[in-house]
């Protein structure tokens, strides 16, 4: 096997495990968004959902799922208003929410 090729398995087993990660990411996302509509509305979980859609936003393309990073970054878009004005969604706003998690998940072709 060549250099080439043995860089192209390497990449590619990364790849296949950044998908398999992404799943429980997917999980976690979904996890904190479902936290927060509880009543849980704490400004700070909001900011970790920003964090964690930004970090899935720049390093999806990087792992050839640019669909992924796409919908990671409109949520990250989504939130930035609300986290920045230091207050949680109206009801709207959590629609908008789950529409986007939706989103990512079908990208990440787990939903």
């Amino acid at each position: 096997m060549s250099d080439a090729d043995e860089l192209a398995a390497a990449l590619a087993a990364l790849a296949a495990d950044y998908r398999v990660r992404l799943a429980a990411r997917l999980d976690a996302l979904d996890a904190l968004a479902a936290g927060l509509r509880c009543g849980q509305t704490d400004v700070a979980r909001l900011e970790d959902l920003r964090r964690e859609l930004h970090t899935i936003a720049g390093s999806a393309k990087t792992f050839g799922l640019p669909e992924v990073g796409a919908a990671a970054r409109a949520g990250e878009r989504l939130l930035d208003p609300w986290c920045d004005a230091g207050k949680t969604p109206g009801a709207a706003g959590w629609a908008e929410l789950r529409s986007m998690l939706a989103a990512l998940r079908r990208a990440g072709g787990s939903g």
